[in-house]
């Protein structure tokens, strides 16, 4: 995959998010979000695809927001925390790979902060979502 294709689609989805042409920005952002993953899946050592599929779970969480779907907001800003925890604590002998998924939660623990923060969740979540977001402060500088 070519990296102008999925910034391309996540250019004019934003347009189109901008113009308030929400069919048009899901369509843009949901072909960025199967390109990114597809090619995701084929390469799990390159942190960029991560990173634009996060931001592409990210812009349809936003969009479905917008669009006041709540229920479709939060599994889109859950997806790539879900999948990320779960690399980082599956047994892939791969380090970098599990590296690579601890870098990604420190962009989707705060999204997903951002949204309880507006919309109510269970105490138990909120609370695991807190201990995590401890945990990787702790961790963040023992890496440094």
């Amino acid at each position: 995959m070519q990296d102008h294709q999925w910034q391309e689609l996540l250019r004019q989805g934003n347009d189109c998010f901008h113009e308030q042409r929400w069919n048009q920005a899901e369509f843009y952002y949901s072909e960025a979000y199967d390109l990114l993953a597809f090619s995701y899946r084929a390469n799990p050592l390159c942190s960029q695809t991560l990173m634009a599929w996060i931001c592409s779970c990210h812009n349809l969480s936003s969009l479905y927001e917008e669009m006041s779907n709540i229920d479709l907001a939060l599994r889109f800003v859950m997806a790539p925390h879900e999948y990320l925890l779960e690399v980082s604590n599956s047994s892939v002998d791969n380090e970098d790979v599990k590296l690579i998924a601890f870098k990604g939660l420190s962009l989707t623990l705060p999204a997903v902060m951002s949204f309880a923060q507006k919309y109510p969740i269970c105490e138990d979540c909120l609370q695991k979502f807190t201990s995590l977001q401890q945990l990787m402060d702790h961790e963040e500088k023992s890496i440094h």
